[in-house]
């Protein structure tokens, strides 16, 4: 990879997608190994040490949704990444498919008709509902590309206000579960995220020129994330009240969340150039990162892995057989997706190579 290539990549933002899809795997062994014990029941180190751990990764999907915004605001639609993106999403329902009912016994309930559509037509399933938001996205992205920079820079910003106020604000103030809130997992949301991310690419925030801003400011987000979830929960465990929103500070469009997600992204924005020899590295890795997600989040493996490194049994374990178990499993699980992912890259890199040999003869 040259030092041009490296240098178009913008090797800083790759590495934010990396550790953005770290985070993500965070979210994952801790949500579905129930980690994430009540606040306000008791003290357990391992239930604060658990939250905090998902206060610090809660930004993660937003932060991946404000990239997108970031490179593909200056992109041009192509079809064949379209088609790219779709059969690398088969790649993983289909193939962990194939290979978990190789090795393992298949329940009934997963060999219906409806089960097989989730492994065959996954976007229209909303098998990850992250990608089925981004192949939307991206199936607009002329239309919104066109749209963003055929207004001003006051327009854009006013639509963008009005739509946090609409989607985040109300959401965030009102104590109160609206019929409308989907907590983050749809397209509206991401769409939000990507116009963020494009006016950061085209005008910057002037208050967050800084990465020591950023820093602060995701921290300061992170923090009031489990502030308010210790809050809510002492009033339900202690009043019972409050239970509909005690999970609300940790979803997507809420305003904590929210803020954590552009604390991060403006102080990888704004940090230094990376060295060339690391900004290959990182570059050469960041196009596996989806992979890991795929991979971990397939439907065969969803609440499955956790299980191989005994996540669950954590919860009770001394801190240090906690954190360990934790870092463990995330670790274990990016190097086993990237891996993976590698593979696929290569076979889809070889497929590409013997259509365009059959082409051309």
């Amino acid at each position: 990879m040259s030092n041009t290539s490296v240098s178009k990549r913008n090797a800083n933002m790759e590495l934010l997608r990396i550790l953005s899809m770290i985070m993500v795997t965070f979210l994952h062994a801790l949500g579905k190994s129930n980690l994430l014990g009540n606040l306000a029941e008791g003290f357990s180190a391992n239930t604060w040490l658990a939250w905090i751990l998902e206060a610090l990764s809660l930004s993660a999907v937003n932060i991946f949704m404000l990239i997108s915004g970031y490179f593909l605001i200056n992109s041009e639609f192509r079809l064949s990444r379209l088609i790219e993106i779709v059969a690398q999403v088969l790649f993983y329902t289909v193939g962990s498919f194939i290979i978990y009912s190789a090795f393992f016994n298949v329940e009934a309930e997963e060999k219906t008709v409806y089960s097989f559509l989730n492994y065959l037509l996954p976007v229209h399933m909303e098998v990850y509902w992250f990608i089925t938001a981004y192949v939307v996205i991206y199936m607009f992205l002329p239309i919104l590309s066109k749209g963003i920079k055929a207004v001003t820079q006051k327009q854009f910003g006013t639509a963008i206000v009005l739509l946090l106020i609409y989607e985040c604000i109300f959401k965030t103030l009102l104590p109160v579960r609206l019929a409308k809130d989907t907590k983050g997992y749809e397209f509206l949301w991401y769409l939000i995220m990507f116009m963020i991310g494009a006016y950061f690419r085209l005008y910057g925030f002037k208050h967050l020129k800084t990465s020591g801003k950023g820093l602060l400011l995701y921290f300061a987000g992170s923090f009031l994330i489990v502030l308010e979830t210790a809050a809510l929960q002492y009033v339900n465990v202690h009043f019972g009240r409050l239970k509909e929103i005690t999970p609300v500070p940790t979803e997507y469009n809420h305003i904590f969340v929210l803020l954590a997600a552009i604390g991060m992204f403006a102080a990888f924005v704004n940090g230094k150039p990376m060295k060339q020899g690391l900004g290959k590295i990182v570059c050469a890795l960041s196009p596996m990162a989806l992979g890991v997600y795929l991979l971990q989040e397939s439907i065969t493996l969803r609440y499955r892995w956790q299980k191989w490194f005994h996540l669950p049994e954590a919860a009770t374990e001394p801190v240090y057989i906690f954190l360990l178990k934790v870092f463990g499993a995330v670790l274990a699980m990016y190097i086993f997706g990237t891996a993976v992912d590698f593979v696929r890259i290569q076979l889809f890199s070889l497929v590409r190579r013997v259509l365009g040999k059959k082409k051309a003869d």
